[in-house]
């Protein structure tokens, strides 16, 4: 009997196991980490289909260069996806907010699936099981985002083929009315809380548009009372604890660790205040800016800070603290409770309402583009009933037979 011809390297083996199943292995790169041999095996009922899957992985590695000898379960992936690459990207309360839905939505539906053989339909199962929960399209659609995130990066590194999120139609968002203080309650508001000392907090929100952890962090020396100008360039939250001991803690609650840390990103440029209290720099870089103030919040501020210290223009102030504030303040004035960022709903409103250009209003509310700047703008009717009267006064001029 002829020798068997010698394989080339690189090739891949085919061999029949005891119990009858083929087997085809394919040799990767060294395990860059010890320096081990490593394999790929992939197996089939037959001859045939194992060549084929020898073939297909070939293909595999000669496109990516390397392959992953097991694939993990989306569980698995999306928990080392934000432990080790969300983490370097994203600001801790947006990666807090990202492992709360993985840890709530994802991985309760699809978390035991292997993470190469998910298929769209898993996705769409994923959609199915939040909103049969009785919740909004909006949160399977935010769900739907995160796991396309992961699943890129996924792809990236070799452990799929294809991001299947992509692949599925991503659920509709919710239509929901961003509510907004009118013209007069805005009135009515600054005059309610004009001998309040936190009243100034208030018009600072309104007269600017700026977010409460901004208004929160805003420095003293961020206030240029000559220039009349202010810059954006902290914002104040209040970060989760982590447990910074063994697992085996006597304590459940991170919070009464004697170890606790609050996570911040080496990228992230940050300060301490206190207890959990951090200051980060604003959520993007447009959100980095310089707001005029207007003549009226000028005069509020300045005499404000005869008063005010070194440090944050308010002290030391809870998003909670403040929040409960904003709720007295309107139950002062006898006026709805809004959410407190219908602040910033109300200055892009009134910005508008004044005719003041777009490009103006994204600088203004540190917005990077028009889309975000619009969904901030609440068209009332007020608005329009001034507009529709505009236009038939002209049509009426233009066809006097119209009028009456």
């Amino acid at each position: 009997m002829g020798k068997t011809a010698r394989r080339d390297a690189g090739s891949g083996a085919l061999y029949q196991r005891k119990d009858g199943m083929w087997c085809a292995a394919i040799t990767l790169p060294d395990d860059p980490a010890t320096g081990k041999r490593r394999r790929k095996v992939v197996s089939a009922k037959t001859q045939a289909k194992a060549m084929q899957k020898l073939r297909d992985v070939r293909k595999k590695l000669d496109r990516t260069g390397d392959l992953p000898t097991s694939s993990p379960t989306v569980q698995q992936w999306m928990q080392r996806w934000l432990d080790q690459v969300a983490s370097q990207r994203l600001k801790p309360r947006t990666l807090e907010t990202y492992r709360g839905y993985v840890q709530r939505y994802i991985i309760p539906s699809i978390g035991r699936r292997r993470l190469e053989q998910l298929t769209p339909a898993h996705v769409r199962t994923m959609h199915e099981s939040i909103t049969g929960r009785g919740l909004s399209s909006t949160t399977a659609l935010q769900a739907h985002r995160i796991l396309a995130k992961a699943l890129t990066d996924a792809v990236r590194e070799g452990r799929v083929t294809r991001n299947v999120a992509t692949l599925t139609d991503a659920p509709r968002k919710r239509v929901v009315e961003r509510q907004a203080l009118t013209v007069d309650q805005a009135i009515t508001l600054l005059k309610s809380v004009a001998n309040d000392p936190y009243g100034p907090r208030w018009a600072l929100g309104l007269l600017t548009g700026m977010r409460q952890g901004e208004c929160l962090g805003l420095m003293r020396e961020a206030v240029d009372l000559d220039e009349g100008v202010i810059t954006v360039e902290w914002a104040l939250h209040r970060l989760t604890w982590e447990h910074g001991c063994d697992p085996r803690c006597k304590y459940k609650s991170a919070g009464w660790c004697p170890h606790r840390t609050a996570t911040v990103p080496d990228w992230q440029e940050s300060q301490h205040v206190e207890g959990a209290l951090w200051l980060l720099r604003p959520k993007s870089r447009r959100s980095w800016r310089r707001v005029v103030m207007a003549p009226m919040l000028h005069e509020i501020m300045r005499r404000h800070l005869r008063s005010a210290g070194d440090g944050l223009v308010w002290g030391t102030v809870d998003p909670r603290v403040d929040y409960e504030r904003w709720c007295e303040a309107l139950d002062r004035a006898g006026l709805p409770r809004v959410p407190l960022h219908s602040l910033r709903h109300t200055t892009a409103t009134l910005l508008y309402a004044l005719g003041v250009p777009e490009q103006t209003r994204m600088e203004i509310l540190g917005h990077s583009s028009a889309t975000t700047t619009a969904g901030y703008t609440h068209v009332d009717l007020t608005m329009q009933r001034d507009a529709m009267g505009a236009l038939s006064s002209a049509l009426s001029q233009a066809h006097p037979q119209l009028e009456g």
